[in-house]
């Protein structure tokens, strides 16, 4: 197109004047030249600027929320009062997003300055505009599955960090991202793993602390060694990095105090199978003592039998440590389940405050843990000041508050060789779910279970690289109630007498109010159902909210624990809801989708059961509309006929041990579930189909990973075999008017 200059503006040249060509040309070069110049738009503030400055004073813009607790705390508590106990029955739909995936969505979403940042599945980024749910940017990390293979529970990711202009986020396969919070574009990434032959994977937080970012990592039901790793926050150069447990004892530990843990592990144990105790969530720190604390894991194997035969604590796993930001050297450490053997991670959030106990005032660390204990520890020492039970855990009578040590109940030790029903189950009192401490009531509400589980040992295969490594044979306690479903080896157990010795088998999730100055439960909300509970946020405005995997947002009073409102969004809610404000409005938001841990039991009671597991960014404000629900997914088909036998009997044992050990953890052969159900799929019919999703990573955009490294063409084949016997016994049960699902899975290893 031609253009007219008139002095320094530039003008198009129109198609058509109703004036005339060169007349109206003339006027509006005129005028153009006459006019007011118009001020120039006032540059955009920098995108993503939290700072140690600002999130110091995060009480002074209670309309953000900075971090993944909101506040340096990690308390999860809003000051924000518009949506309160009187008007929460208001609260309606404002919008959504959808992402386009089907799997565990556990972030908390973060604001700063009307932008809304928020991970999803395997370590994707959405940057969006918190007033309208508009995309700015997304981020999807280049992912080969293979190199991450060390998951129990999903593909999840718990959240990013936003700092001086970037957001951080680590990928499932362990490769921590410094994101351009203005446009999502890569400034710079690193590799967090250091040995990709074992099964690691990364799905938590990353961590500011001081002049680093910190991030852990996952796999301790396999064969990892855990440790921690700071990273410059400009550069992702290593600063330093902190292992928690012992190495080959036949070699130098890399420092004085893994030197300290290594005298509580057997001295002749195996390190093949790593020793576990990752650092998978957890993460917190201090500005004032400069520390940076977190929890660690379960052993690895879980028997410490197994992993350690002469016995011993085997720090640091089951353990909260403290670490000098800047060098990474260790201050403290305070160990919950010295010797753990029941999958009761150290891990679940770390919430930072000040109480007054017995009159004085004390800054504390504070956790309710996966084995039952509410902890409350001084930040700067890891004194111990409290522990409580807040839910049914038999494997301790107390804890020794002039010692620290635990007080263990002999009869919950299965290792000695016979079976025992243990609570807390592997799921946890509290998990990765995170609780809020609200500062208008000072309670903390908790996202809790009731569940116990019946474990014996079992026999621990030979080391397989990235295999899982149990060393346990478990069952839920409800799968007690009818011994049938049980193994030879667990039904022991399952009897009248026994089970008069234990809590009850009612098993259920629950919302609780703690108070951790009377050490005690001042309220509690009960669910049906005791798998993938919901986070919690707690406001000034007087409210406590919950999701939960039947589909509801539910509004409590955070006094009585009276439910005020509930809204059915159609979506299963397990991660935590937030906060926000922009242009004076007050906004409720909350990721959906189920997944994480124990993802693979999905129960009746399971929204995903009957609308599927769309994942989505769901936002909610006061006289909004109706939340859009995921269609009814249609009525499951039929099994259709599996093909004719294939293999010797020797190759269905081996291939029943090979799906067990490699595709139990994820394919469970649900009707519904984010996996496909092997029993109908098509796959198995073909043994060149078959290898090229097994061995050849077909469908690795879909989140199954090749396995070409760990299964030779031999094996795959056996699992094919299994497959289709699977299939032909639930084909024929379905044929004689027998339900096709099996049973829950009894298994060894982890959720």
């Amino acid at each position: 197109m031609t253009s007219l200059h008139v002095g320094m503006t530039v003008l198009p040249r129109p198609a058509r004047s109703v004036l005339g060509f060169g007349t109206g040309l003339a006027i509006a070069a005129l005028l153009a030249a006459c006019a007011p110049k118009t001020p120039p738009a006032p540059a955009a503030p920098p995108a993503g600027q939290v700072t140690a400055e600002r999130l110091k004073a995060a009480d002074t813009e209670p309309g953000s929320w900075l971090a993944s607790g909101r506040d340096a705390g990690k308390t999860h508590y809003s000051p924000l009062q518009t949506i309160n106990r009187d008007s929460a029955a208001r609260l309606g739909f404002a919008w959504e997003f959808q992402t386009g995936t089907n799997r565990g969505m556990q972030a908390t979403p973060l604001v700063v300055d009307g932008v809304m940042y928020t991970s999803g599945v395997a370590g994707r980024v959405y940057a969006l505009d918190a007033e309208t749910g508009k995309p700015k940017w997304q981020f999807e990390p280049p992912l080969k599955l293979k190199n991450a293979r060390g998951s129990c529970c999903d593909i999840v990711n718990r959240g990013v960090a936003v700092w001086q202009g970037k957001v951080y986020v680590g990928s499932f396969e362990g490769i921590l991202y410094a994101l351009d919070a203005k446009d999502g574009k890569v400034l710079w990434q690193t590799d967090t793993f250091v040995d990709r032959s074992r099964a690691y994977s990364s799905t938590g937080t990353p961590q500011i602390a001081g002049k680093y970012v910190v991030i852990g990592n996952g796999g301790a039901e396999f064969d990892s060694r855990g440790y921690v790793s700071a990273f410059d926050l400009e550069t992702g150069k290593l600063a330093w990095r902190f292992y928690t447990v012992p190495g080959d004892p036949s070699k130098p530990q890399e420092s004085k105090a893994l030197e300290m843990a290594a005298k509580t592990w057997d001295p002749k144990r195996d390190p093949r199978y790593g020793g576990g105790g990752n650092a998978w969530d957890g993460f917190a720190y201090d500005a004032k003592t400069n520390l940076v604390y977190f929890g660690t894991a379960n052993g690895a194997p879980w028997n410490r039998g197994y992993r350690s035969p002469a016995g011993g604590d085997n720090l640091f796993i089951a353990s909260i440590v403290a670490l000098n930001a800047d060098t990474g050297e260790y201050v403290w450490h305070y160990q919950q389940t010295p010797g753990e053997r029941w999958d009761y991670d150290a891990t679940p959030q770390l919430m930072l405050t000040s109480l007054k106990l017995d009159g004085v005032d004390h800054d504390v660390l504070m956790q309710a843990s996966k084995n039952g204990f509410f902890y409350v520890l001084e930040r700067a020492t890891g004194k111990l000041l409290a522990a409580d039970k807040f839910v049914d855990a038999n494997w301790a009578k107390g804890v020794d508050l002039a010692t620290g040590r635990v007080i263990e109940n002999p009869d919950a030790d299965y290792t000695k060789g016979k079976p025992v029903i243990v609570f807390p189950s592997g799921v946890g009192g509290h998990n990765f779910n995170p609780m809020s401490l609200s500062a208008r009531t000072g309670l903390v509400y908790i996202p809790a279970v009731h569940s116990g589980m019946g474990i014996v040992p079992a026999p621990l295969p030979p080391h397989q690289p990235e295999r899982m490594a149990g060393g346990t044979q478990i069952a839920f306690a409800t799968q007690l109630l009818v011994p049938g479903m049980l193994p030879p080896a667990l039904r022991p157990v399952a009897t009248p007498a026994y089970l008069k010795t234990v809590p009850s088998l009612d098993m259920h999730a629950s919302l609780k109010a703690w108070d951790p100055v009377a050490h005690k439960v001042v309220w509690e909300h009960k669910y049906p159902g005791f798998m993938d509970h919901g986070g919690v946020l707690s406001t000034g405005g007087g409210i406590v909210v919950q999701g939960s995997i039947d589909g509801h947002l539910r509004v409590f009073n955070d006094e009585t624990g009276a439910v005020i409102k509930e809204l059915d969004t159609g979506s299963p809610l397990i991660a935590a809801p937030m906060t926000y404000t922009v242009n004076g409005v007050q906004y409720v938001a909350v990721l959906a989708g189920t997944g994480g841990g124990g993802w693979n039991f999905w129960m009746p009671d399971n929204v995903a059961f009957t609308r599927g597991n769309d994942n989505r960014v769901l936002v909610f404000k006061l006289d909004g509309g109706e939340t859009r629900k995921p269609d009814l997914l249609p009525a499951v088909a039929p099994i259709p006929e599996p093909p004719a036998q294939v293999g010797t009997p020797a190759d269905l044992a081996a291939g029943a041990a090979l799906f067990g050990r490699n595709c139990a953890p994820c394919h469970g052969n649900a009707e519904r579930g984010p996996v496909p159900d092997l029993r109908r799929s098509g796959v198995i019919r073909e043994s060149v189909a078959f290898q090229a999703v097994v061995r050849g990573g077909a469908l690795e955009k879909r989140g199954m990973s090749s396995w070409d490294d760990l299964l030779t063409e031999a094996e795959v084949e056996q699992i094919r075999t299994h497959l289709i016997s699977v299939a032909r016994a639930a084909y024929a049960g379905q044929q004689k008017g027998v339900a096709a699902a099996p049973a829950p899975a009894v298994k060894e290893g982890h959720l």
